[in-house]
């Protein structure tokens, strides 16, 4: 407070118009109006830093608990297939994926135009195609 005090109005201090000004008493209760008015300004700035550091240790609290929750789940992101991998893995033709897909056998997962499975999403899929011999 005492750093704000010297830069506002020890500073101003030094600079002739503001002597004028400063000497006069309604200045002078101008001067402590600021002064008190800065000082609260600076309580307040306390708080808000207290309230961001709380905040801040509870963000780095509840991400610090992700890993732990998603490392029992697998990471299927990493095992998409396209349209070419399915019908690989199926033993299919292109024409006979598009069948199956009309007839809502499959259900692919959109990013824009393309088709993306999960392994899990063709498991019924891979049961018939090796029930039929083709893989």
């Amino acid at each position: 407070m005492e750093v704000l005090f010297n830069a506002v109005v020890m500073e101003s201090l030094h600079n002739a118009n503001c002597v004028k000004w400063l000497v006069s008493a309604t200045s002078m209760s101008n001067c402590m109006f600021m002064l008190n008015l800065m000082n609260r300004i600076c309580d307040l700035l306390e708080v808000i830093s207290s309230l961001l550091q709380a905040i801040l240790k509870y963000i780095t609290e509840e991400m610090n608990k992700i890993p732990t929750a998603s490392a029992d789940m697998p990471n299927e992101l990493d095992h998409m297939l396209d349209i070419a991998h399915v019908l690989d893995k199926l033993g299919i033709s292109e024409s006979k994926y598009y069948r199956l897909v009309r007839e809502g056998k499959l259900r692919p997962r959109k990013l824009g135009k393309r088709h993306y499975y999960y392994l899990s999403d063709l498991h019924e899929q891979l049961e018939e195609s090796r029930r039929k011999g083709r893989i």
